[in-house]
């Protein structure tokens, strides 16, 4: 006999939440593009219920007969017992923001059934890891498969989020793709790869992800970096060059505080994604009586951020890239698509009526030695 399940992309229990100052008991994300919502009283029972299942329709009376199929309509219950969105158990928001546990929970679901390896970077995990003291981002960042980047971009223009203009889109030196949250508030960046390592991007995808563990935001499983992992992506984030926006940079020794914390593995994880050309001050403060081999040079993606100069940057990214994406990147470099001029204006404080204008301090900024 065909039994009835919860099925969510994601799942709270607000009932022992201390901040729940409603009557609200879970709050839910459907299987369908939507936005979270909330049940309280017979349909929260009801819901609750169906994580035990599957149940017969014979088990219901007739009010409940009508709400299930209700669920089933908006995504929240289904008839198959090996669904992949199945709920079974239910826990408080671990995060400060469930709309932002939630955001996690969308990503690892809409990832899972687009069969997009993904992983969950910074944010949250890293105050859990000791590495932060701040808990809450303002952003939700995820590190994809790259060869899979895409697919994962375009599912969610169907649950709100919007590509923001971006002048490298489609180049693979673009390490991250941001994604404007519409009604969600919560913006979401994509990584393609983490500059500072010299490897791969697929190859340090996948060791990234060989260490890693699986975390679970609003009851979905989402892989989240191990310790010595996360130490080191977080260390190659915060030291991040960027010369040319004056960004000020991060001390060594702060640096080597966080590293310290992920103990040997952080020198071994730091040494397998070749990135200790660039965190070797850092690494040796951390770990003064290991041996540190540095067997690569600073990579691109970290050189060009470096430079004062927007042509010396310019070239060395061109050089880098696959011949097939060098036409693409001198066309959007020297004329940028239309929303990337009004966006840098709008930043700037101009107004965008005159694109020729536009145009022309685009292209004599490409000048500034």
């Amino acid at each position: 006999m065909t039994g009835w399940v919860a099925i969510a992309y994601g799942a709270l229990d607000l009932r022992g939440w201390h901040e729940n100052q409603t009557d609200v008991e879970l709050m839910l994300l459907a299987t369908v593009p939507s936005e979270p919502m909330g049940l309280a009283g017979m349909p929260a029972n009801l819901w609750r219920k169906l994580m035990h299942g599957p149940l017969p329709e014979s088990d219901f009376d007739d009010d409940e007969r009508a709400l299930v199929h209700e669920f089933a309509s908006a995504g929240i219950a289904a008839r198959d017992a090996s669904h992949p969105a199945r709920i079974r158990e239910l826990g408080v928001p671990w995060m400060s923001s469930p709309v932002h546990e939630m955001v996690y929970a969308l990503v690892a679901s809409v990832a899972r059934d687009h069969g997009v390896d993904v992983i969950a970077i910074k944010g949250p995990a890293l105050h859990r890891q000791g590495l932060r003291e701040r808990e809450h981002s303002g952003d939700v960042d995820v590190w994809a498969d790259p060869s899979h980047m895409d697919i994962l971009c375009t599912a969610f223009e169907a649950w709100g989020w919007n590509g923001r203009a971006d002048q490298w889109s489609g180049l693979s030196f673009n390490h991250s793709v941001a994604l404007e949250p519409g009604s969600w508030g919560c913006e979401l960046d994509v990584h393609r790869h983490i500059p500072g390592c010299a490897d791969a991007d697929s190859s340090v995808f996948s060791k990234v992800r060989d260490n890693s563990h699986a975390t679970t935001f609003a009851g979905v499983p989402m892989l989240t970096p191990d310790l010595p992992a996360h130490s080191v992506i977080f260390a190659l984030h915060d030291l991040r060059p960027e010369a040319r926006h004056d960004k000020a940079a991060v001390g060594a020794e702060e640096l080597a505080e966080k590293l310290r914390l992920g103990g040997q593995e952080t020198l071994d994880f730091a040494h397998s994604i070749r990135a200790t050309a660039v965190l070797e001050p850092a690494l040796r403060l951390a770990f003064p009586a290991a041996r540190l081999p540095v067997d690569h040079a600073v990579p691109i993606n970290w050189k060009w951020r470096q430079s004062k100069g927007w042509w010396r940057a310019y070239w060395m990214i061109f050089t880098s890239l696959p011949v097939g994406e060098r036409l693409l990147f001198i066309r959007r470099a020297v004329w940028p698509q239309v929303e990337v001029l009004a966006a840098s204006d709008g930043r700037a404080g101009r107004s965008t009526r005159n694109l020729v204008g536009a145009r022309l301090r685009r292209i004599a900024k490409l000048f500034r030695w």
